[in-house]
């Protein structure tokens, strides 16, 4: 037993979170015992009289909850979990990893009340159960009662079936997608190549369509909500990793669809117009990109403390500086759409020339000796879906 807490204060972002995830633990002798004597006592002390079946699913649920508090706790990152009933229907992922509704919040409540964890309730019932879900992450108690770092270091992933493309919340009903259909070709491709590798939180290469063909195209990972710090640790197959990042990309895209030369920083461009700081103009900017009009957009701006003078000068300041831009009509997510486009096919390239590509939203980790390459195929892939002659910014994180 450890005399110090392993997990330290957790992160300010909510964000910083990972969906649980299916894990084993490696025999690590007395660390292993005392797990599951922890298991067995809150197991036996549950508050009401269950089956043994029942049991059983409590005891893997707590299982599964401590064993990716631990892991994530240690690396600073949230655990993110859902606690609405639809949640846990029958074909969700939550549902396929062995998880109900009742023993579920049962164990997360337990865990929360007895002072092991912090608890950040999320949305109920989001599609899928994949909405705002609730967040937690381990307190001192939880590491003076567990090794963590013992058990944290001999984690094992296990693989849960999983579709790499998932079209969710259509207007209408929308079947899989044809075999021979790019996006499908794509990610064959890509996760065939990739699994002779290995790094940090490794899965598959997935791509979400969220309300249409156009909407929210976007490539997702496990490991997507890392720290920062942390992906600048992570290894591929061993390797040292390079982290490049597409600049202010919505912004530089929408410049150059207007047919005008994006400039080095467009944020700090409308900054100068507008006298204000390059932070407030980014917020105020992603926010007006995923809103429907400009009403939406001052309500959700109130949060980032922008009061309606100042909308409406970075409003005006915006137009001024780029007097072409679309601010509304949540054009946001067809920038999302051709931000995944772009991805594909970097990584599609990358297997064409035996190069590991990892996608970090409008990022990419290679490995650092092909640092130049990937930079020339984000420039490349850039300007092909933003149809444009126009480069873009690129920044090593």
């Amino acid at each position: 037993m450890t005399n110090m807490n392993l997990f330290g204060t957790p992160p300010e972002d909510l964000d910083c979170s990972i969906p649980m995830e299916p894990m084993k633990l490696g025999s690590i002798g007395e660390q292993q015992a005392a797990l599951k004597e922890f298991l067995t006592e809150l197991v036996d002390s549950h508050a009401t009289k269950l089956k043994p079946d029942e049991r059983h699913r409590l005891r893997d649920a707590y299982r599964q909850i401590l064993l990716n508090v631990a892991y994530n706790s240690i690396r600073r990152i949230y655990t993110a979990i859902p606690r609405g009933k639809a949640s846990f229907d029958p074909g969700t992922y939550w549902k396929k990893l062995g998880f109900t509704y009742r023993l579920t919040t049962a164990a997360l409540d337990r865990l929360h009340t007895d002072g092991y964890i912090h608890h950040h309730t999320g949305f109920y019932n989001a599609f899928a159960g994949f909405g705002r879900l609730t967040r937690i992450y381990g307190k001192e108690k939880l590491s003076l009662r567990i090794n963590a770092l013992q058990i944290a270091e001999h984690i094992q992933f296990q693989d849960v079936e999983v579709e790499t493309l998932e079209l969710k919340g259509f207007p209408y009903e929308a079947s899989a997608l044809a075999q021979d259909h790019p996006d499908v070709v794509r990610l064959r491709v890509i996760n065939d190549f990739l699994k002779d590798y290995a790094w940090t939180q490794k899965g598959p290469i997935r791509l979400i369509y969220t309300g249409g063909p156009v909407r929210g195209g976007r490539v997702y990972t496990r490991f997507q909500n890392m720290p920062k710090a942390l992906r600048a640790e992570m290894k591929i197959n061993g390797e040292p990793t390079v982290e490049l990042d597409f600049k202010s990309n919505h912004l530089m895209m929408l410049v150059a669809m207007s047919g005008m030369t994006p400039p080095a920083d467009p944020y700090l461009t409308i900054a100068s117009v507008a006298n204000q700081s390059r932070d407030k103009v980014k917020a105020f900017i992603t926010v007006c990109l995923g809103s429907n009009n400009a009403q939406q957009a001052f309500n959700a701006c109130k949060k980032h403390k922008i009061n309606k003078e100042l909308f409406n000068r970075l409003e005006s300041a915006t137009l001024e500086a780029f007097t072409s831009v679309r601010l509304y009509n949540d054009i946001g997510v067809m920038l999302q759409s051709l931000e995944g486009q772009i991805a594909l096919n970097i990584m599609v390239e990358g297997a064409k020339n035996n190069i590991p590509v990892l996608p970090v939203h409008d990022s990419f980790i290679t490995t650092a000796p092909n640092e130049k390459w990937l930079h020339q195929q984000m420039i490349i892939q850039w300007k092909e879906q933003v149809m444009t002659s126009f480069s873009t910014g690129i920044e090593k994180k």
